[in-house]
């Protein structure tokens, strides 16, 4: 797991330079494309992205930059890039987290005093041109906003956008979460047996707790490593807990067994009947109302 994200973008840029306007002349032409060797002899703002890892301008076959200069002066120019970004996750809700990547586009070399940095109002100013196909997320939003900060050197405009991606759960829930549910309910199955089926009755336990802890590990393996608890892992600690509690009551009711307390164990398992399927429904309720249930 990486916490950064990688994209290919075009940037647009528009600003007036009052000394380029040649509507004076009544040119035949109301806009110049000039190519991008020519952005040298241009006065430029020195944008930038100011939280990126990587920001590089595609040169194949050549530089990836269209220049457009307006009779009165404006000046477009288009940018073809490869970014990188952070993207610090949180992963206290995995597998049924959101995470947010930012990026910050700014003015490098000149403060507001200067330059002022704005979204164009005309459209969306951040759009896909195509859908975007991630293999473990969905692109849900995408929100840009502008700040105002301030630097030593004085105040700036950030250009911020917001990309919201939302994690596919489904191969989590088919892999992690629905055999923890089929092991929980062959561990109940025990309460049925009665007490002279002891031998029978420890198998099932015993089994479907090794059977847990070892879908527990190879579960573990193919998820991020972070110091905090995630929603799954409490998902399967708790699976591991109701498996081995119902050893406890089997342990109880062999006790009770052999002290010869037939009434006593048969209210044990009854109560264990009811007890066990309740507690975990009541724990599913609280569990997915916390982390938000999606199916």
């Amino acid at each position: 797991m990486t916490n950064d994200f990688e994209m290919e973008m075009y940037i647009n840029e528009l600003w007036t330079d009052p000394k380029l306007k040649f509507d004076h002349l009544n040119a035949c032409k109301a806009n110049l494309s000039l190519d991008h060797a020519s952005l040298v002899r241009v006065w430029t703002p020195n944008s930038c992205f100011s939280n990126s890892k990587i920001a590089e301008i595609h040169d194949s076959p050549f530089s990836n930059v269209f220049l457009t200069l307006f009779e009165n002066g404006t000046v477009w120019v288009n940018y073809r890039l490869r970014v990188k970004g952070p993207c610090y996750m949180n992963l206290l809700d995995f597998p049924m987290d959101t995470q947010s990547c930012r990026l910050v586009y700014m003015s490098f070399s000149y403060n507001n005093d200067e330059v002022r940095m704005r979204w164009n109002t005309r459209r969306e100013p951040v759009f896909l041109l195509m859908p975007v196909h991630i293999a473990d997320y969905t692109l849900k939003d995408i929100r840009p906003e502008a700040i105002r900060r301030h630097y030593p050197a004085g105040e700036w405009d950030e250009l911020m956008v917001t990309f919201v991606f939302e994690r596919r759960y489904m191969w989590y829930f088919l892999q992690a979460y629905l055999p923890t549910y089929f092991t929980i309910f062959v561990s109940w199955i025990a309460f049925s047996l009665g007490p002279q089926a002891i031998t029978p009755r420890t198998m099932i336990g015993v089994n479907a707790l090794l059977s847990m802890i070892f879908h527990f590990g190879s579960v573990m393996r193919n998820l991020p490593r972070v110091s905090y608890v995630k929603a799954i892992d409490v998902w399967m600690l708790s699976s591991v807990t109701f498996v081995f509690l119902s050893l406890i009551e089997l342990a109880i009711v062999g006790l009770k067994e052999r002290q010869g307390k037939q009434l006593i164990v048969q209210r044990i398992d009854r109560f264990a009947q009811l007890a066990f399927p309740a507690a975990f429904s009541i724990f599913n309720i609280v569990y997915w109302a916390r982390y938000g249930m999606k199916f």
